[in-house]
């Protein structure tokens, strides 16, 4: 006799289509927010005064950072490819771990202040929204990733996971 597992559970009790209408709403609400900060960052905006306080085991690495061009351009685009990633659907699983990464760094470069009520800050709750997004092949609903996968006559093993 087969047990249900939570997972079984949980697919026979959601609201599906509420649930993919969360998802997806989800993942446009975020993509958009991401989009927009990253194009507010393009002309004069920097990043040296936040990593100058920096707070934190790593405190002294962000603060090397400050100033940095290269720093600043790498935040805005990849806050303007993540988010655009996510509202069109298109390649999210890698946008999805590009933002787990830049929330790690952004939950780091202020953790005095990032954990002043306990450990789980914004930065957590987006970082594993991310992760729900790279696990859960949230561009195949509503997204190009399914229209860009049904494209390929023979996809490999990369292209599935890039478009999962």
């Amino acid at each position: 006799m087969r047990t249900e597992s939570f997972f079984d559970r949980l697919g026979s009790t959601a609201q599906q289509r509420f649930f993919g209408v969360s998802f997806i709403a989800l993942r446009i609400a975020l993509g958009g927010m991401f989009f927009f900060s990253g194009l507010a960052k393009f002309g004069e905006w920097s990043a040296e005064s936040y990593l100058l306080k920096a707070s934190g085991p790593f405190a002294a690495w962000f603060q090397s950072l400050a100033g940095n061009g290269v720093v600043d351009a790498l935040n805005a685009w990849g806050m303007v490819l993540i988010g655009l990633a996510l509202v069109i659907g298109f390649l999210v699983r890698p946008a999805a771990i590009a933002g787990i990464a830049m929330m790690t760094l952004y939950y780091f470069a202020h953790f005095v202040e990032n954990t002043a009520y306990g450990y789980i800050d914004q930065h957590v709750i987006f970082a594993l929204v991310f992760f729900l997004f790279a696990a859960g092949g949230a561009g195949n609903v509503f997204g190009l990733n399914a229209l860009a996968l049904r494209s390929l006559r023979h996809p490999n093993a990369f292209a599935k996971y890039m478009l999962g």
